[in-house]
């Protein structure tokens, strides 16, 4: 746990090392919108929407899988309950 807060702590220390030396201001031009800002700003905003379309496209595969594990979970409880009750029959037919 300490060496992720350190490690959180260094990324954090670099990231505003980044944006002080990144303070210059740019213009971004995108079809008709045009947004200025610092280059710091911009690359951190480019990066959350790469995430966030990363997050999206993944997450249809994320569900799927979610409902492919619940399914086999209740699957094993059902051999599970099965297993028992033979092993339960299995004990009283020998006892007869």
């Amino acid at each position: 746990m300490q060496f992720f807060i350190l490690l959180a702590i260094i990324i954090a220390m670099a990231l505003v090392v980044f944006a002080v030396q990144n303070a210059t201001a740019v213009t971004l031009t995108f079809l008709a919108w045009e947004f200025s800002g610092s280059l710091a700003v911009i690359l951190a905003l480019t990066f959350a929407a790469g995430v966030l379309t990363g997050i999206f496209l993944s997450a249809p595969t994320w569900l799927r899988k979610s409902k492919e594990g619940r399914v086999q979970k209740r699957r094993i409880q059902e051999l599970e309950r099965e297993l028992s009750k033979s092993t339960e029959e299995q004990g009283k037919t020998e006892v007869d």
